[in-house]
């Protein structure tokens, strides 16, 4: 994967790509139906027009940016925006992920890095099930996301 993460005025600007052995409906599906983020990110659903997070106690409907199969998903992500842009290459897919995130993002549950962390861990665990891998360890890719945030922001 090839990731930079910038600061720029006041947001952080995180960029993941890589390619995957897979072609576009198989990435599309994981990444943007139902039955996709089951396998990857259960709380979250596509409800019309809205992307729709919910967990215990929880429920937040975010609006969704770009729907357009095969090529790109975005949605506000609290305060931040997040998408998936695909395009079919020789050897696969490749998968172009962007958020950007106010750097005094914050809620109960995370701030921007931790958020930043969140992603950089769910885009290896996509890359992993496009591979063919079981899901890695959530625990272990946490701790190194985090370090290599801290590193690259100089936390």
């Amino acid at each position: 994967m090839k990731i930079a993460v910038k600061k720029e005025a006041e947001k952080y600007l995180l960029n993941i790509c890589y390619t995957v052995p897979a072609n576009l409906a198989e990435a599309w599906d994981l990444l943007a139906t139902d039955s996709g983020f089951a396998r990857w990110f259960p709380q979250l659903r596509v409800e019309g027009d809205k992307l729709v997070f919910e967990m215990e106690n929880f429920r937040e409907a975010m609006d969704l940016l770009a729907y357009q199969p095969q090529e790109k998903i975005a949605y506000t992500w609290d305060t931040a925006t997040v998408s998936f842009s695909l395009s079919q290459q020789e050897q696969g897919t490749l998968i172009v992920f962007e958020e950007e995130i106010p750097v005094d993002f914050g809620n109960e549950y995370a701030d921007a890095q931790k958020d930043m962390t969140g992603w950089l861990v769910q885009n290896e665990c996509i890359k992993n099930l496009l591979e063919g891998q079981d899901l890695p360890a959530g625990q272990p890719l946490q701790e190194k996301w985090l370090a290599f945030l801290e590193k690259e922001l100089k936390l």
